[in-house]
């Protein structure tokens, strides 16, 4: 679960939330073009050793209490802590796709991610 150390042993990563695939793709993928925003909390919770670059640095806090992975929200399971939820993220159970606004681009946004607004969002180097 150190992030830091899995981006050095491994070539795919997938990234989990309450029993679910969330995300997943290559290491450079998920660490440098993370869309769904779990993916984005997680790595933006990574200690980063360089002052300078810790300076610039978005932390994604998140609110609310991790519901119980035996009776999980329906929908989305990471809807009750995300910042982008809304109504269809409580109705419809996203599917672990690449993104329509990435299909077709030659980008490393363009993996795949279980968010209705899955979207690129630039998290610092871990």
């Amino acid at each position: 679960h150190d992030l830091s150390i899995v981006r050095h042993i491994s070539d795919r990563v997938g990234v989990m939330y309450l029993g679910k695939m969330a995300e997943i793709g290559t290491d450079n993928e998920i660490y440098d073009h993370p869309t769904h925003p779990y993916t984005q909390a997680l790595l933006s919770a990574v200690p980063v050793p360089d002052p300078e670059a810790r300076e610039g640095r978005e932390r994604i806090i998140l609110t609310g209490d991790v519901p119980s992975p035996a009776n999980p929200p329906s929908g989305c399971r990471f809807r009750t802590r995300c910042w982008k939820a809304q109504d269809i993220c409580s109705t419809e159970q996203p599917l672990l796709a690449v993104p329509e606004r990435y299909k077709g681009q030659n980008t490393l946004a363009a993996h795949e991610s279980a968010c209705h607004f899955a979207e690129e969002r630039a998290v610092l180097a871990v």
